[in-house]
């Protein structure tokens, strides 16, 4: 399913403006980085805290997008705006996120299934001295880094590899590429209307397979799946698969 593609287009078209803005701006290969593993839990405190990323105090926008269209992911790339953490002393950045992921066999019967075992990866990873502290529905990722981890040398480079890595345990994921903006919270902000349009479209994925609700005139998403072909295919499919179940 091609259900991303614009999204995705509209994001270079992003990238390319903060790369002519005077930004701090640098992309590259990201290789195998390996970090050890945390205890259970791996909590970190706020005490041993040396680098906290998207706190509710300062902006924080987290998505994903995924497409079979192998030419519009760039694997292994990760793209940095802004400081990298390993640079820093103690501080509190603001924090975008994006994971694009390169498919393959997604249909309209098993993408709903597979969007969710995509969504629930970054909670396996368990990085020493990385905690996710909070996700919430709005977009937004907490995080922390002790001074433990940057002290031996964590950076945002490791978890784009850990991410990458991670990802591609699942076998129809083909490529991965990261994007992470720590600048300023307006270049963090200018992200969100890109993450809300592919909220949206996943939204309208979710409302149909969770709720099997197909009464376009009563639902909200309406104006998505008219634009989207994909929603729409999506839709006629489990439609029919329902009208199957019933007469069995």
């Amino acid at each position: 399913m091609k259900l991303f593609e614009d999204i995705i287009r509209e994001l270079r078209t992003w990238m390319e403006r903060m790369k002519a803005s005077g930004n701090d701006y640098t992309e590259h290969k990201v290789g195998r980085l390996p970090w050890p593993e945390g205890e259970r839990g791996n909590i970190v405190m706020q005490t041993d805290t040396a680098i906290e990323l998207g706190n509710p105090r300062d902006e924080s926008v987290s998505f994903l997008v995924w497409t079979p269209v192998s030419d519009l992911v760039r694997d292994g790339v990760s793209t940095f705006i802004g400081p990298e953490v390993s640079s820093l002393p103690d501080a509190n950045l603001p924090f975008g996120k994006v994971v694009l992921l390169g498919v393959d066999g997604f249909t309209e019967d098993n993408c709903y299934e597979r969007h969710r075992e995509i969504e629930i990866v970054r909670y396996g990873m368990n990085l020493k001295g990385y905690m996710i502290r909070a996700v919430s529905q709005y977009m937004r990722e907490w995080s922390r880094i002790s001074r433990e981890a940057i002290a031996n040398g964590f950076s945002l480079t490791v978890l784009s590899s850990a991410l990458m890595e991670t990802y591609r345990k699942l076998g129809y994921i083909k490529s991965v590429e990261t994007i992470f903006v720590t600048s300023t919270p307006a270049d963090v902000r200018s992200l969100r209307p890109i993450g809300e349009r592919a909220a949206r479209l996943i939204g309208a994925m979710n409302k149909m397979a969770q709720e099997l609700s197909f009464d376009c005139s009563t639902c909200d998403f309406t104006d998505v799946c008219s634009e989207v072909s994909e929603l729409r295919s999506m839709r006629d499919a489990l439609r029919s698969r329902g009208a199957i179940s019933e007469k069995s």
